[in-house]
C-alpha cells in the first residue's frame, strides 16, 4: 500500500472500533507483516488511548487454525479496552468468539540490555497473573484470513476482561494448569496452559523477542493477554460464561 493509502486504512480501522462499526476495507492487498504492524500502529495512535499493554492470539495450534494464521500476533491494548471486574460486556458487530486465557503484570523491563529472552528470564519479570476471557473480532465485513489482515486489524483484539490478581505461579505449574468452561453451567470444553506454546510464559517470551527486535521492550505494569488455552469458544448475547482455572481461580461474565 501507498503510504496514503496505509494512513486512510489505519483511520477507518480506528473509526470503526470507536463506533462499534464494519467497514469494507480491503486488508487482504497489506503485503507484509512490516506493512500490518504499522497501519495497526497508526490506528492505534488514532484512536487516542493510552495503551495498556500487549494481547497476543494464535499462540496455540487450534486457535491458529480456527482464524486461519500462520503463526502468533500481537497488539497493544487501549486503556479503554483493559477491563476488571466487569461481569457483563456488550459483544460488538464483528465478534468472532472468546479465548480463555491469562494475563501477566510486569515486575520490571524486559528484557534488559543484553538479557537473555527465555522461559526463565520471562518467569523473573512477572508480577502477577491471573485469569481472563479475551474478546476476538474483526472490525471489516468480509472475512479475510491470514496474517497481515488479522494484524492491521488490531490483532484481532476487541477486549480482554480480567478476573482478579494471583501470585506468580512457579513456571512448571503455569505450564499444567487445567481450564475449563462452562456455558450456563454445563461444562463446554477444557483444556491446558501447556496448549499455549508449550508454557504461556514461552508465548511472553516470544512477544518480548518480537518487540527487542524492533528496539523496544516490555514496561513495569504492562499487561500480556497469552492467548487461549482452549478453543475459540462462539458467544452470543444473553449467554453466561464461566472459566475455571484451577488454583488461578475463576472468571465469569455475560455477554449482551
Amino acid at each position: 500500500m501507498y503510504f496514503e493509502l496505509k494512513d486512510v486504512t489505519a483511520d477507518i480501522l480506528a473509526k470503526s472500533r470507536r463506533h462499534d462499526g464494519l467497514c469494507d476495507l480491503p486488508l487482504d492487498l497489506i503485503s507484509s507483516d512490516r506493512e500490518a504492524y504499522d497501519i495497526q500502529a497508526t490506528a492505534q495512535n488514532a484512536l487516542g488511548f493510552e495503551r495498556k499493554g500487549y494481547a497476543i492470539v494464535g499462540t496455540s495450534d487450534v486457535s491458529r487454525r480456527t482464524l486461519g494464521l500462520a503463526g502468533p500476533i500481537y497488539s497493544e491494548i487501549p486503556a479503554s479496552a483493559l477491563l476488571a471486574g466487569v461481569k457483563e460486556f456488550r459483544l460488538p458487530p464483528g465478534t468472532i468468539g472468546v479465548q480463555c486465557e491469562l494475563v501477566f503484570t510486569m515486575l520490571r523491563p524486559f528484557p534488559d540490555a543484553g538479557e537473555p529472552i527465555n522461559l526463565a528470564s520471562a518467569a523473573d519479570a512477572v508480577l502477577t497473573c491471573r485469569p481472563a476471557i479475551g474478546i476476538i473480532g474483526r472490525r471489516t465485513r468480509r472475512v479475510f484470513y491470514g496474517d497481515n489482515a488479522a494484524i492491521a486489524d488490531f490483532g484481532l483484539h476487541v477486549a480482554t476482561i480480567c478476573g482478579d490478581h494471583s501470585g506468580a505461579l512457579p513456571p512448571a505449574e503455569l505450564a499444567d494448569l487445567e481450564v475449563t468452561t462452562f456455558l450456563f453451567k454445563q461444562t463446554v470444553f477444557s483444556g491446558r496452559s501447556a496448549s499455549v506454546m508449550g508454557n504461556p510464559l514461552n508465548a511472553l517470551a516470544w512477544l518480548a523477542g518480537e518487540l527487542s527486535a524492533n528496539g523496544r521492550q516490555l514496561q513495569t505494569n504492562d499487561v500480556v493477554a497469552t492467548g487461549s488455552c482452549t478453543t475459540i469458544l462462539q458467544v452470543w448475547a444473553g449467554q453466561h460464561l464461566a472459566a475455571d482455572f484451577g488454583p488461578l481461580g475463576q472468571i465469569e461474565c455475560v455477554f449482551a
